[in-house]
C-alpha cells in the first residue's frame, strides 16, 4: 500500500527518494512521459454556428475565350416600307437598234394586174371578164366570174380603164348613151365601191374609154368585180393592143 504524504519537507523528500528508504513515500515529482495512447473515437459534430458576414467582392478575373456562335434566330416581321426616294436624272439615250423584220401582213406586197385583148360583148348588168393576168401576189383573179379575192385586211388602191363600144339592142336605136362601169364588193355583201363612165355620150357603134380609180378598205377574204351598169350591152374594143386593164395593190 502506498502512502502519500503531502507535508514532506525538501530534505525528507530527498531521503524518501533515496534507495535506502524502508517506507516509500511518493513524492510530488512528475515521472517521465509515457507513450501516447490510441486516438479515441470522434465525438459527435457540434451544431453549425451562425453564417458570418459577406466578405468584400474580389477583383474581376480575366475574360474567358469566346464561345461558339449560336444558331440564327427566326426572321422578324418585315418593317413598314419607307417613303419613295426622288426620281433620278434621266440617263443618256442609247443608240438606235436595228430595224426588226416586218410583221405578218405588213409588207404591203399584195397586188395584181390583169388585162383583156378580146373583142367580146358584155351584157347589161353583167360582170366584165378580163382574160389575162399579168402579175399577182396574194390577190387572186378568176377570169370565169371576173372576181378579185383579197386575202389580207387593209387599204387598197385600184385603177382601171376599159375601151367600150355602144352595142345597141336594136338597129334603129342610135340614141347617144353614157356607158358606165361600177366596181362592186361581192362578198361578204354586195356594196358599191365606185362608178365610172365615158366622158361623153356615145352614139350607135361609136367607142369611148371608161377610166376610174378608188381607194377602199377590204376585209380578209372579200371579193370584188366590175359590172356593166349601162342600159345597153357593150363590146370590149382593143385600142392598139389592149381592150382593158386593171391594177390593184395594198397601200396600208
Amino acid at each position: 500500500m502506498i502512502k502519500i504524504d503531502t507535508n514532506i519537507t525538501e530534505n525528507e523528500e530527498n531521503t524518501c527518494c533515496g534507495s535506502k528508504c524502508l517506507e516509500i513515500y511518493c513524492c510530488d515529482k512528475t515521472g517521465p512521459t509515457g507513450p501516447t495512447g490510441p486516438i479515441g473515437a470522434t465525438g459527435p459534430t457540434g451544431a453549425t454556428g451562425p453564417t458570418g458576414a459577406t466578405g468584400a467582392t474580389g477583383a474581376a478575373g480575366a475574360t474567358g475565350p469566346t464561345g461558339a456562335t449560336g444558331p440564327t434566330g427566326a426572321m422578324g416581321a418585315t418593317g413598314a416600307t419607307g417613303p419613295t426616294g426622288p426620281i433620278g436624272a434621266t440617263g443618256a439615250t442609247g443608240p438606235t437598234g436595228a430595224t426588226g423584220p416586218a410583221g405578218p401582213g405588213e409588207t404591203l406586197d399584195s397586188y395584181a394586174m390583169v388585162h383583156d385583148l378580146s373583142n367580146s360583148t358584155v351584157q347589161s348588168q353583167s360582170p366584165v371578164l378580163f382574160q389575162n393576168t399579168n402579175i399577182a401576189n396574194k390577190i387572186t383573179y378568176n377570169p370565169f366570174n371576173g372576181e378579185f379575192t383579197i386575202p389580207e385586211e387593209g387599204i387598197y388602191l385600184i385603177h382601171w380603164w376599159i375601151n367600150v363600144r355602144n352595142k345597141n339592142k336594136g338597129q334603129d336605136d342610135c340614141v347617144p348613151k353614157s356607158l358606165g362601169i361600177e366596181l362592186h364588193q361581192v362578198l361578204p355583201e354586195d356594196i358599191l365601191i365606185a362608178h365610172s363612165s365615158t366622158h361623153n355620150k356615145v352614139t350607135c357603134c361609136d367607142t369611148g374609154t371608161i377610166n376610174g380609180n378608188a381607194i377602199f378598205k377590204a376585209s380578209s377574204g372579200s371579193t370584188y368585180r366590175f359590172i356593166n351598169t349601162s342600159d345597153t350591152d357593150i363590146d370590149l374594143v382593143p385600142n392598139d393592143l389592149y381592150s382593158a386593164a386593171v391594177s390593184i395593190n395594198r397601200i396600208n
